[in-house]
């Protein structure tokens, strides 16, 4: 799964740097060492592939009675996701999306222990999970805009780690998956491990299991 990660590159940057405009809402989002579900992260979508906004992390569907179903949706599985009546349909209607990134966060078992692990890509800055999205109303009628980053089977480094890893999209792979005119059965083969000789990884603090810790050390490696 991937249920942390984070996004520390203010957004001006990313938008100098990807050529994108930013919303409102994203004007105002700060860069977050440890992004965990219900917390609202940049992202991209397919009707509107030239903003980055910022959404809650955690998919709830537009039928949930509560959103509180986003903490069980914060990951949806690429082998999957075109039988799940809760991902197909957002699959097929083009509601997918881009979600913002500078690393991901995974913990391995060690006995009884769990170590966290910080995955990044040397060569990127900033990259893209692949992600789905979706829009519930509450009963005040205020929108509530949410997504579901989609995960695959672990590359060679990832599996010494966790047997699931984030969908990480190339550049073309990216324009791929907002594209609304592709044929979303085709769009399942972008859903890959993303090369893992371009991938790196390296212990950092427990400090990370608590969402509230929130500040840029919580990165560092862990001192050998």
């Amino acid at each position: 799964m991937c249920g942390r990660y984070s996004q520390k590159l203010d957004l001006k940057k990313v938008e100098d740097q990807l050529k994108l405009t930013l919303s409102d809402r994203a004007i105002n989002w700060k860069p977050s060492f440890n992004i965990a579900p219900s917390q609202l992260a940049p992202v991209v979508t397919s009707d509107k592939p030239d903003l980055i906004d910022v959404f809650h992390f955690g998919l709830v569907p537009h039928w949930a009675k509560d959103k509180k179903v986003g903490y069980k949706m914060i990951n949806a599985r690429s082998e999957t996701i075109i039988e799940k009546p809760s991902f197909k349909p957002l699959l097929i209607n083009n509601k997918r999306c881009l979600v913002l990134a500078d690393s991901f966060f995974e913990w391995k078992k060690d006995g009884k222990e769990k170590q966290p692990f910080r995955i990044y890509l040397p060569e990127r800055e900033v990259f893209f999970f692949a992600g789905l999205w979706s829009s519930w109303k509450d009963p005040e009628g205020e929108i509530y805009n949410s997504f579901a980053i989609i995960t695959t089977a672990p590359n060679a480094l990832m599996e010494k780690i966790h047997d699931r890893m984030p969908v990480i999209l190339t550049s073309e792979e990216e324009k791929l998956w907002l594209d609304p005119d592709q044929n979303p059965k085709d769009l399942l083969k972008l859903l890959n491990a993303y090369p893992a000789d371009a991938m790196k990884a390296y212990e950092i603090s427990s400090e990370v299991n608590k969402p509230a810790n929130n500040y840029p050390e919580i990165l560092d490696p862990v001192a050998e």
